[in-house]
């Protein structure tokens, strides 16, 4: 008369993570790669994404020949300010597409879920923007960049 009721497993092991990976460290003040006793310094973890979250923005998509329009959007590189910067734009479309387009070229990393806070200071031609980090494991960081 009663239904039999199966005893289900629940895996409570964490799912597979994604790892950061490692980056070198690389200088945007000078342009050049950070050494110490002759060799690349090596970062790993969030100093990582911090590294190619810099990159990923000082990086004009589709301006070299490496990141090129591609059909699948989700390989695109970089991003457009160049676009933006420089213009006659009200500053409220100026921000607003600067957050959109931030915000696409980041999530394209596998470990960030967003970013938020996000603001933008303009002085004598660069754009200095300011955001938080949101990892998809709940961890959160701010970061500046300068273009």
């Amino acid at each position: 008369m009663f239904p039999k009721v199966v005893q289900l497993e629940i895996n409570t092991e964490p799912t597979e993570t994604v790892k950061i990976g490692k980056s070198f460290l690389y200088d945007f003040k000078t342009n050049q790669f950070v050494m110490q006793n002759g060799k690349n310094v090596v970062v790993e973890g969030i100093d990582a994404l911090k590294m190619w979250i810099e990159k990923t923005l000082r990086t004009e998509k589709f301006r070299f020949k490496i990141y090129e329009r591609v059909n699948d959007k989700e390989n695109e590189y970089g991003v457009q300010l160049k676009d933006l910067i420089g213009t006659k734009y009200p500053a409220a479309f100026i921000e607003s597409e600067l957050r959109r387009e931030i915000t696409e070229a980041l999530k394209k990393h596998p470990v960030i879920s967003g970013i938020s806070n996000l603001t933008v200071d303009r002085n004598d031609g660069t754009y200095n923007i300011n955001f938080k980090v949101i990892l998809r494991d709940g961890v959160t960081f701010t970061q500046e960049v300068s273009v």
